[in-house]
């Protein structure tokens, strides 16, 4: 693909208030998702203790929130244990969560992919006046804290509006693969898109393509769909399988008109923008996310924060547009995930 960008090249977008002020990578030390044992540090005198659970806990983006969430655990002198799954089933992740439901804690940060599965689950914990803040996703029925995300909807939204701008697009169809409906955020970030391309631009939307995280089948989705729409220019994968796939599609394809846009920056799919493969990726910032999250649940734990005082159920964190011509600049450095928290 590797498209130039017109006029106002290596230009930023910007959406969002991060809740607080944070540098990535700012020296942490996390607890083991797989064993669920403390950092380096300890993590303070142990009188409150909360539990954090996540899909894809092998990630750098999950990597990424859990450097922010221990070293704010560190600062609050609050203690965090950190559980998670490899993989976003609910089956897994539901029993990984029953068992860290069971050591009791105090508080909890949780993240899902599916956004009504867990809510009996929780329900029991939230009941008790527990406090459950959700980074990077939220439950459908509304009994958490409050979550601290990027704003799928407008970062897409805006996203798409930039790219047909700076790349170019005056013609064609735009296809968008992403996860099943039961994902919220990515539905969103889905329908920001599309939503976009219809009101702002002349171009076509086709029908969504459920893949989940599935590169192969993405990739097959993206082969048939530029085979039924040979003037498909402009393609939107909502997550790190989908946008692997995808832009394995296009290149097998041979189409090096397309213009990709994918979601999320793992330091595979930042090689993959280097080479060409993504024209640009939506950053989100999930090192932000861990640390706001776990001050906020370690000060209402201590009483320096009211639960009952957060009126916003939302808190949006920063995201940004990376693309070949700005991604190694200081600008965009925190907006590269990594796990490593040295």
């Amino acid at each position: 693909m590797k498209h130039s960008m017109r006029a106002r090249t290596g230009r930023m977008l910007w959406v969002g208030v991060a809740v607080a002020t944070t540098t990535l990578l700012a020296g942490c030390s996390t607890s083991d998702p797989a064993t669920g044992s403390g950092g380096d540090e300890g993590g303070g005198e142990g009188d409150f203790t909360v539990a954090m659970v996540t899909p894809e806990s092998t990630g750098e983006f999950y990597g990424a929130m859990y450097c922010g969430a221990q070293d704010a655990a560190d600062e609050q002198g609050v203690t965090l244990n950190i559980q998670g799954t490899p993989g976003t089933s609910v089956e897994e992740e539901m029993q990984v969560l029953q068992s860290v439901l069971a050591t009791d804690p105090d508080g909890m940060l949780l993240t899902v992919w599916d956004n009504t599965a867990f809510n009996q689950t929780m329900s029991s914990f939230t009941g008790a006046g527990k406090p459950l803040v959700m980074p990077d996703s939220f439950l459908s029925d509304d009994a958490y804290t409050q979550s601290i995300r990027t704003d799928s909807y407008q970062s897409s939204y805006d996203a798409a509006v930039q790219a047909v701008e700076d790349f170019g697009v005056a013609s064609g169809t735009a296809l968008v693969v992403t996860d099943a409906p039961g994902n919220a955020i990515q539905t969103a970030r889905a329908e920001g898109f599309r939503d976009a391309i219809q009101e702002e631009t002349g171009l076509e939307v086709l029908e969504f393509q459920y893949v989940g995280g599935d590169s192969a089948e993405a990739s097959q989705v993206v082969s048939s769909s530029l085979a039924a729409n040979p003037d498909l220019s402009l393609v939107f994968s909502t997550n790190i399988g989908a946008g692997t796939g995808a832009a394995n599609g296009i290149r097998t394809a041979s189409g090096d008109d397309i213009v990709h846009i994918g979601y999320d920056t793992s330091s595979s799919q930042v090689e993959e923008l280097r080479g060409g493969d993504y024209d640009a990726l939506v950053a989100q910032s999930p090192y932000t996310m861990g640390f706001d999250a776990m001050t906020l649940i370690s000060r209402i734990l201590t009483g320096e924060v009211e639960a009952e005082s957060i009126t916003e159920k939302t808190e949006f964190s920063p995201w940004a547009l990376v693309t070949a011509d700005n991604v190694d600049s200081d600008e965009m450095a925190s907006y590269l995930y990594t796990a490593d928290c040295g």
